[in-house]
């Protein structure tokens, strides 16, 4: 039955709205309470209801959330500011994201050495990618400087298309070498080449030409106001399945989409947000609670100590030693490196792509590496949602964060 979990969701959402105002500034954060929630009434926690979702339903549902919130956040994004600032989501995107799939690898390698290295880098690939909704209080407070909170949420927005290329390759490698099949070098590099050009053109076109054309039937007042909302709802679905037709990846398309639509269509991209800070993030909370009620107790069979020293390397180490690599010459202070390298939380793209793998790995060798990824996001809930609002406001007062509002 389905009634006893959404009646759970219900509750979750009522009284967790009621003092949200207040608990927004604590160290409790929304995907935690869902996630607690669903694992402490589900087959794990108390019992009150046993319930199968198929990993189909959760990988399609979790898909158009996760397209969803990437359109609607670069739909907000300053996109000037952001091509005038852009050299810290840069570094982090093309020289820390390769440097942590490529630490993570190694590490997975002499921690789990009966995975082959095609597995140890599907691990690394998967929890590459960065939720900045797990730091939400990170990337709305006003004490952290714009151009560190652009970062933050430029470099989620963007690194889980460019990661999923990459999960993409390390499964089928990985399930190659189980079955024998093989591809060459030049297949992989092509079709990387395609998911990621293919899916910016496509985000550019389709959010861009859309954008135009709404801001165009904006002005001439004909959309109702019941609509104005939807029609840029529709864009972001059309974005991300378009680029699915054409090839390529839908998480940049999505990305990129947004900031296309954004600069055509800014006043409509306002209202898109505010949308979304609600529907969005309720999609995204409802996908955290079948995380903790049902993929996280199925994961927590093969758990280890070797899982648990993986996942807090995960988040430290294999995160925030590629990123001080990354900035180290832009002159930013250790703190401000400190903070961009800590709040790399690993949320919704890594159960995504996992259940993706699902589909390529064989389950018997699966289940180790379901319980690496799942017990790194579970931690990741945790600790950087008790993070995010006391270590923005204690950045916030550094000498570090001042200069750097100053710099702005």
């Amino acid at each position: 039955m389905i009634t006893e979990p959404l009646i759970v969701i219900a509750l979750c959402i009522v009284f967790y709205g009621a003092f949200s105002g207040r608990l927004a500034q604590s160290v409790i954060s929304a995907p935690m309470i869902f996630m607690l929630a669903g694992l402490l009434t589900g087959q794990a926690g108390f019992g009150f209801f046993d319930i199968d979702i198929d990993n189909h339903v959760l990988e399609g549902f979790g898909e158009l959330t996760l397209g969803f919130i990437l359109f609607a956040d670069a739909a907000s994004t300053n996109s000037r500011k952001l091509f005038k600032e852009s050299r810290i989501p840069r570094r982090l995107l093309f020289i820390a994201l390769p440097l942590t799939v490529l630490l993570g690898t190694l590490i997975a390698i002499v921690i789990f050495p009966n995975l082959s290295w095609q597995e140890a880098a599907l691990i690394a690939a998967i929890l590459a990618p960065t939720d900045a909704a797990l730091g939400y209080a990170v990337v709305t407070s006003k004490n952290v400087p714009e151009r560190i909170r652009q970062a933050i949420l430029v470099e989620s927005g963007l690194n889980d298309g460019l990661a999923l290329p990459a999960v993409l390759l390390f499964a089928a490698l990985a399930f190659s070498s189980m079955s024998g099949e093989t591809r060459g070098l030049d297949y992989w590099l092509i079709f990387a080449f395609k998911q990621i050009a293919i899916g910016a053109v496509v985000g550019a076109v389709v959010g861009g030409a859309l954008g135009k054309f709404i801001h165009y039937a904006d002005g001439k007042e004909w959309i109702a106001h019941s609509f104005r909302n939807l029609v840029c709802i529709g864009v972001a679905i059309l974005t991300l399945f378009c680029a699915h037709i054409a090839g390529g990846n839908g998480f940049i398309a999505a990305f990129v989409g947004g900031l296309a639509f954004g600069s055509f269509c800014s006043r409509r991209a306002g209202s898109l947000t505010n949308f979304v800070e609600e529907e969005g993030q309720l999609f995204s909370l409802i996908i955290f609670f079948f995380f903790g009620a049902v993929l996280l107790p199925a994961a927590l069979e093969s758990f280890t100590t070797f899982c648990v020293i993986y996942a807090l390397l995960s988040l430290t180490v294999i995160r925030m030693t590629p990123t001080a690599i990354a900035v180290f010459d832009l002159k930013l202070k250790w703190p401000t490196i400190g903070f961009l390298g800590w709040f790399g939380p690993r949320g919704l793209a890594s159960i995504l792509f996992l259940l993706i793998a699902v589909e390529h790995e064989d389950k018997g060798r699966l289940t180790e590496i379901e319980a690496v990824v799942y017990v790194t996001v579970f931690l990741s809930v945790l600790l950087h949602g008790a993070s995010a609002s006391p270590l923005s406001r204690i950045f916030g007062k550094s000498k570090a964060a001042q200069a750097d509002q100053s710099a702005n």
